[in-house]
């Protein structure tokens, strides 16, 4: 360290370093969003032999029951996509359930807003807090609040409903 005391312009630099090394390393901002929580379930969403993305469920004691929160869905692309495709799928699974069309369109132009494009190895998480409303990660960034827990619930029903379009998947994530 003789040589830092002697230096004032290394010493600072130095300082300036470890600074950055510390708010890269400890930021909540780069943790993982999930890492509070426990998975409870994990599976993959593939079109013919194509696979499309990675999921996986947490929830705080690692089992799944319908609207106790909180709870994480995390979808890692296995592929790009454009967030026009992104609302759209998601449009098209919520004209499968009973939602009225005039109740999900407001929730369409939110999500086109909040939504990225992604790339191959993005991940998006949608984690509900216990209150129920919710919250979009883009790689583990805050992309924006979802403040009507019926929108998080109806996006969350897209892989958990007992009528949801993929079963399979569905049991793969609640471990069932």
């Amino acid at each position: 360290m003789a040589i830092l005391h002697n230096n004032p312009v290394k010493k600072n630099i130095l300082l300036l370093l470890s600074f950055t090394i510390a708010i890269l390393f400890f930021n909540p901002a780069y943790s993982d969003v999930t890492a509070q929580l426990k998975t409870v379930g994990k599976g993959k969403m593939s079109w013919f032999l194509m696979e499309i993305y990675q999921a996986s469920l947490h929830s705080s004691d690692g089992a799944y029951s319908y609207k106790k929160y909180p709870q994480a869905l995390k979808i890692r692309y296995q592929r790009d996509f454009k967030k026009e495709w992104l609302v759209d799928a998601t449009a098209k699974e919520w004209q499968k359930m009973p939602i009225p069309r005039q109740q999900y369109k407001p929730w369409l132009r939110q999500l086109s807003v909040l939504w990225p494009d992604v790339k191959k190895g993005d991940s998006i998480t949608f984690l509900i807090a216990e209150n129920g409303k919710g919250s979009f990660y883009h790689n583990n960034r805050l992309l924006g609040q979802v403040d009507n827990p019926d929108m998080a619930e109806a996006f969350l029903d897209i892989w958990l409903a007992k009528n949801t379009s993929q079963p399979r998947l569905r049991r793969q994530l609640i471990g069932g």
